[in-house]
């Protein structure tokens, strides 16, 4: 009797105790968000030893987004440190030596934000400084294989000339009427509190390097006209840009399409490299340049409202006829936080648990892949990984 007493005391202790804790829990209110803390961008240097990151916070004061770019040792043994003292820097990226990162930075000036620019900041100390200083916004820089150029996108208007700065040989651009006329059946867009800009349009540019602080480099732009090239990567060899675009003036009237093209890095005509039936992304020239992987999703005939994305390969020749390695695998290929990499290409390690390195050997043909697993998430080369996070790494032989 007298123990049984005693647990019942016990019980009603251990209520008493917990009583006021389960009250304190409460559900998630809408000002929870303006505590949250977000990771963006992850980018593994080139010796795989650190990885460079976007932090995302939230200033409720100001009412705004604020990002910086961070540094974490890839063995976990220090915390992350923060590297960038601006709070509008994004995209970090590793030059080909590790010795410098470029980033995209937006200064503020007379309180309002300037558009983007690229700047470089070396790792061995100082601050970043400014690469680009166009009239719009530069975005999305990606090195040259030999670390001395950078290439980049910027929105140009197409009023505007070649540099991306108002007006044509130094001539004063005549003031635009404030009367919208609409013109396409698309005119609005989520997140966009005015008009689609229909006279803009995302082309490549180039800026060369120098480790030389005084000097000012001037971009050199490579693309122009009524289309979008998007998705910059560099030939193995440094002697072309490949990119992806979507040719057609509404393509909102069409199926999803997009092809695969090239540009030589210095200027030219573009030539258009290969098409599917559908949309290009994330494309990876091998190491010795002889093919390119990409994602692909096709739209299908008649079209459907889903479409699985698949692997595919092309010869990087003018052209090509791509092949789908992944036709009778029936699982997503790619998706958040995914790209595409040759074997021997890229850093080994991928942050997030549910993305699998595929390596792809030079001899891959169509049907040599194995039964993949789900969330198989794009090609990465081989190399030791530099974190046991790592889920799991797989071949296609």
């Amino acid at each position: 009797m007298i123990r049984r007493a005693s647990l019942t005391i016990v019980a009603l202790v251990v209520f008493a105790l917990a009583a006021p804790r389960a009250a304190d829990r409460r559900g998630i209110t809408e000002t929870d968000l303006l505590t949250f803390t977000w990771i963006a961008d992850p980018q593994i240097s080139p010796d795989g030893t650190t990885v460079a990151f976007v932090r995302v916070s939230v200033n409720e004061k100001e009412n705004r987004y604020e990002t910086s770019i961070f540094v974490v040792p890839t063995s976990g043994a220090e915390p992350p440190r923060r590297l960038t003292s601006g709070i509008r820097d994004t995209s970090p990226r590793w030059a080909p030596d590790g010795k410098r990162l470029a980033l995209v930075r937006s200064i503020e000036k007379d309180g309002k934000p300037q558009p983007s620019q690229i700047y470089l900041l070396a790792m061995d100390g100082g601050e970043a400084r400014a690469l680009t200083d166009l009239s719009t916004a530069a975005s999305a820089p990606v090195w040259s294989p030999d670390g001395k150029t950078i290439a980049f996108s910027s929105s140009v208007k197409e009023h505007k000339g070649r540099d991306g700065q108002e007006g044509r040989d130094g001539k004063e651009v005549p003031r635009k009427s404030d009367v919208k006329v609409i013109t396409r059946a698309v005119y609005r867009a989520n997140g966009n509190p005015g008009y689609v800009d229909t006279e803009s349009h995302a082309h490549i540019f180039t800026v060369a390097v120098s480790d030389n602080p005084s000097d000012t480099p001037v971009p050199e732009q490579l693309t122009s006209g009524e289309f979008d090239e998007r998705g910059l990567q560099w030939a193995p060899d440094g002697s072309k840009i490949y990119f992806t675009s979507t040719r057609v003036p509404e393509p909102y009237f069409e199926p999803n399409d997009s092809d695969l093209f090239s540009v030589p890095a210095a200027g030219g005509p573009i030539t258009n490299v290969a098409s599917i039936e559908g949309t290009i992304a994330d494309i990876s020239p091998s190491p010795d340049g002889q093919r390119i992987a990409f994602i692909g999703t096709l739209h299908g005939n008649p079209e459907r409202s889903f479409s699985q994305s698949d692997l595919f390969v092309t010869d990087a020749a003018a052209g090509s006829t791509p092949s789908n390695l992944t036709a009778a695998y029936d699982y997503e290929i790619g998706g958040v936080d995914c790209n595409v990499q040759y074997a021997g290409q890229a850093p080994g390690l991928i942050p997030g648990a549910d993305q699998i390195n595929v390596q792809v050997p030079t001899g891959l043909t169509p049907g040599d892949y194995p039964t993949l697993p789900r969330s198989a998430c794009g090609l990465y080369r081989e190399r030791p990984l530099a974190s046991s996070r790592m889920d799991r790494r797989l071949e296609l032989r």
